[in-house]
C-alpha cells in the first residue's frame, strides 16, 4: 500500500498547486489582461510567474523532505534497527562535574 499512497500524495500536491496557479493567475493577470496594458500584463505575469514558481518549489521541496524522511523512517529502521544496544542516558553537566552524585 505505500506505492500507491505515495503516488496518491503526489497527486495531490500537484492538483493543489495547479489550483494555487490558477488562483494567482485571475486575481494578478486577468484584470490586466483585460485592461490590455502590455507594460502591466508583463509585470503581473512576472509576479504571478516568480509566485507559481515559489510555491512549486517549496511544495516540491517539502514532497521530496517529506517521503526521504518516510523511506528513513519506516523502511529503515523496521529493517535493521534492533534495539538490543546501550540505555539512552541523556547529557548531563550535573554527572559530568559531580560524577559521585547520582
Amino acid at each position: 500500500i505505500p506505492t500507491p499512497a505515495f503516488y496518491f500524495r503526489r497527486v495531490a500536491l500537484s492538483l493543489a498547486h495547479s489550483g494555487l496557479s490558477k488562483g494567482f493567475w485571475d486575481r494578478l493577470v486577468a484584470g490586466p489582461v483585460k485592461d490590455g496594458s502590455v507594460p502591466m500584463i508583463f509585470v503581473f505575469w512576472s509576479v504571478w510567474f516568480a509566485g507559481t514558481f515559489a510555491v512549486l518549489l517549496v511544495m516540491e521541496s517539502l514532497s521530496a523532505f517529506l517521503h526521504a524522511l518516510r523511506l528513513h523512517w519506516v523502511e529503515f529502521q523496521n529493517k535493521f534497527y534492533v534495539g538490543d544496544g546501550v540505555k539512552f542516558t541523556p547529557f548531563d553537566y550535573k554527572k559530568i562535574m559531580n560524577p559521585d552524585e547520582q
